[in-house]
């Protein structure tokens, strides 16, 4: 579970920033997302499913600010609320129009690539040591917040899937997650419910 719930921050920052060759979303201080996550284990030697957690979580471009090599970035901070308590996750986002780059604190000199342009089916990028990414396809997701004409996004990460829809001009739609071994599998479906972006 803990692994579950260190991919819905992950999740919202590889995917809530844009701008540059393919506007995804606007880096815009005050723009703000609003999810639900559903997480599930599916035991493998009977029928039963579990839910075993919904987390609600908000996704705000904070700042403009400047890393400690003096790099300017936009500051993301999400928040989930797991039953009554708060996680907050800040991260720092560069647009320069080729990539999509994503530090995990002001000291950091090896961000994460989360894009890089153009989005298009077939195209791949390394995101770090651990993490490819290509872009599938495009279609219709719909959401509490809507339906909107997404990218999809599949992420190559030690045996686990994980899946990024991302609408161009709004963000991430919708992301979902999957992990299992010979017992169990454990899944997590994360869903935009609203949104504030200029």
């Amino acid at each position: 579970m803990k692994k579950l719930l260190w991919l819905v921050p992950v999740a919202l920052f590889v995917i809530n920033c844009g701008g540059g060759g393919g506007n995804l979303v606007p880096l815009t201080v005050g723009n703000e997302w609003n999810y639900q996550t559903i997480q599930t284990i599916d035991f493998v030697d009977t029928m039963y499913t579990d839910v075993i957690d919904t987390t609600t979580s908000v996704t705000e471009i904070t700042a403009e600010t400047t890393l400690d090599d003096s790099t300017e970035v936009f500051e993301q901070v999400s928040t989930t609320t797991v039953d009554t308590v708060n996680y907050v996750d800040t991260s720092y986002v560069l647009d320069n129009g080729d990539f999509v780059l994503g530090y995990g604190d002001k000291a950091d000199v090896v961000p994460d690539t989360l894009f890089a342009y153009p989005l298009e089916e077939g195209n791949t990028w390394t995101v770090n040591a651990n993490e490819t990414a290509v872009v599938l396809g495009k279609e219709d997701v719909t959401v509490p917040a809507g339906t909107f004409d997404c990218w999809e996004i599949g992420y190559i990460t030690d045996g686990d899937t994980a899946h990024m829809f991302v609408a161009e001009g709004t963000g991430t739609v919708k992301s979902t997650f999957g992990s299992s071994d010979s017992m169990m599998t454990m899944n997590s479906t994360t869903e935009l419910q609203s949104t504030n972006v200029e």
